[in-house]
């Protein structure tokens, strides 16, 4: 089996590297996350973040009231309907974050050399000699002499300037005498301390996350919790159980991988959760800096073959306060996109950076020249070898075998488009995993849809469903759309099926949109309109292959039944008659994530 997983397809030559990008509208199949705060919470920067790229919106519960949050995520929302654009939202956890209490209103100045104790008494006033942490004890976390800890602002990008490191000198009880290694001043809305190599025997959740999400979480459907600090499967369903509790069954877990505990753990971390996030910042503190590289690779591989789509943090540092990013910056982003990670994940940069739109613009446009040299095909390759399936025993179930069947299909016909079914959301994960070259249009339908979405041109006989896209012809195709499935019980309306569809905005490739039942009859002609739609926003024009993922299932069941198939067509310039391609169904309420509700007359 080979071992050689480098999968990059170098340009035909250097002076191809200096010819002007033919078509820039299209969209970067990486996501691209950013962290709201006080630089990027505005109605106005909002829309230009989405324009830009932006995928997937993070609320850190780390610092600011749910007040805070809720009105930006209000204005995430209003966002959202001025630009057409869905947003995946992600709750952060604080988690068992350790930060400096009772700080002065003024910046605190350290110097090189000089002594400074770190203590368990909340009482004391945080000062130039003294800094009284949140931990309740440090029994049993394994400071002692020698041990290196870093302390700087939330968010921090390593600026000695903001942020200092400290060797423990001597640990008297709950108080650990420590040496300044450089000049700072600390300052910032929050202090973190990371200590190296400490054992975090503080609960997964904080009291601060259970109100977070009993009470925020819940009130606004969150399509994810990003879980700080995991440190092994069972900090998972920790989390989980609080979900359930709160009726937030739906909502899907980030696992964050930050700290010693959580690398060593990384494989059942990585089977529990449903998504990871490599956070470089603190996980690259407790690692030597000449081994994080190892740790990276191997967990984005571990990610790539589990199939669960993985983030990773801390990439453009400089532009919280530069423009441009350093060389290196540039390099680590792109590296990032060939090692195998699905999206990047922004903090500093959007949360208090200078140029958070700018910033988006140039990570996206990095990704997109790095996917232009990523070799799919030996991505794919490498896929089917860990599963054995150039053996006479491969080790491939059912609905990994027709999403791998379908990205094969499509890098040999060279299609334009990948057009998939899913209820769940599942089926489009799947797809994702095989990483191809095209992008990912996923209808997210309801469960009898899924079975009868093909008509007389493409497959079986039917009639139209109507698909209600996000502008009046012409929007590009970064532009995911949700059309929603609407359910009534005579007093009250209900938009069904927008949270599977933002949760696949987690996914390389994919552009969610959704199926309107409205129109729907039985034998629906789905593809058709989906086909439509991507002619009309750009992603496909006549002439084109493209490949289409059947999966249909029984009720709302993950078991794919033996009719799922892969389909091979091609684009024609077919009219469907009366497909006004317009947003304007009465109770289409674009990127909402409220319960919709009319009263019968």
């Amino acid at each position: 089996m080979a071992t050689n997983h480098v999968f990059f397809e170098p340009p035909k030559s250097l002076l191809s590297i200096l010819e002007e990008d033919k078509d820039l509208s299209v969209p970067a199949l990486t996501k691209l996350g950013c962290t709201l705060g006080p630089q990027s919470r505005t109605v106005e920067v909002l829309e230009d973040l989405l324009r830009a790229g932006m995928t997937v919106a993070r609320f850190d519960f780390s610092w600011g009231s749910m007040e805070y949050h809720q009105e930006t995520l209000d204005n995430l929302r209003i966002a959202m309907r001025n630009t057409k654009r869905l947003c995946c939202t992600m709750l952060d956890t604080m988690g068992p974050e350790i930060i400096v209490l009772n700080r002065p209103e003024a910046p605190i100045s350290l110097t090189a050399g000089q002594t400074l104790t770190l203590t368990c008494n909340k009482s004391v006033a945080a000062s130039e000699t003294v800094l009284p942490i949140s931990y309740p004890s440090l029994a049993g976390t394994g400071l002692a002499p020698g041990s290196q800890v870093f302390v700087g602002q939330y968010l921090f990008t390593g600026s000695e300037t903001s942020s200092v490191y400290l060797t423990v000198q001597e640990v008297k009880g709950d108080e650990a005498v420590c040496t300044c290694n450089n000049t700072c001043i600390l300052e910032g809305l929050a202090l973190t301390v990371h200590i190296a190599h400490m054992r975090n025997e503080a609960p997964i959740l904080a009291d601060s996350d259970m109100s977070a999400i009993r009470q925020w979480g819940a009130a606004n459907k969150i399509d994810y919790v990003c879980l700080s600090f995991t440190r092994n499967a069972a900090d998972i369903g920790v989390v989980r159980a609080v979900l359930d509790s709160c009726g937030l069954e739906q909502t899907r877990v980030m696992a964050k991988i930050e700290n010693l505990e959580g690398l060593v753990h990384a494989g059942d971390i990585v089977e529990a959760a449903d998504s990871v996030l490599l956070s470089r910042g603190n996980l690259g503190i407790c690692l030597d800096a000449e081994k994080m590289f190892l740790a990276q690779k191997k967990l984005l591989r571990a990610c790539n073959l589990a199939g669960k789509p993985v983030m990773v943090t801390r990439v453009v540092d400089t532009m919280t306060d530069a423009p441009r990013p350093t060389r290196a910056e540039a390099t680590d982003v792109a590296n990032l996109v060939l090692d195998g990670a699905d999206g990047i994940l922004l903090g500093s940069e959007t949360f208090r950076g200078k140029y958070a739109v700018s910033t988006v613009k140039t990570v996206c446009a990095i990704c997109k020249q790095a996917e232009l040299c990523f070799d799919n095909q030996s991505y794919y390759r490498s896929l089917m070898e860990y599963f054995g399936c150039y053996t006479l025993h491969p080790n491939l179930g059912k609905r990994e075998a027709l999403a791998s069947s379908a990205v094969r299909a499509a890098a040999k016909i060279n299609a334009a488009l990948i057009i998939v079914f899913t209820v769940t959301g599942q089926t489009a994960r799947l797809v994702a995993k095989y990483k191809p070259a095209c992008p990912i249009l996923t209808v997210v339908t309801s469960a009898h849809e899924a079975k009868a979405h093909n008509n007389d041109r493409y497959s079986l006989s039917g009639s139209g469903v109507n698909l209600v896209a996000a502008g009046e012809g012409g929007e590009e195709a970064s532009n995911p759309v949700v059309c929603p499935d609407i359910k009534s019980d005579g007093l009250k309306w209900t938009l069904l099926g927008e949270v599977q569809a933002r949760q696949c905005m987690l996914y390389r490739g994919v552009l969610p949109i959704m199926a309107d039942p409205d129109f729907s009859l039985p034998g629906g002609a789905i593809l058709d309109y989906a086909i439509a739609y991507a002619k009309q926003v750009g992603m496909v024009r006549s002439g084109d292959k493209v490949v289409v993922s059947q999966c249909p299932r029984t009720g709302y069941s993950d078991v794919m039944e033996e009719a799922g198939v892969v389909k091979l067509i091609t684009v024609d310039d077919h009219v469907i008659p009366g497909s006004a391609m317009t947003f304007n169904h009465p109770l289409f309420v674009i990127g909402s994530m409220e319960t919709l509700n009319k009263q019968n007359d």
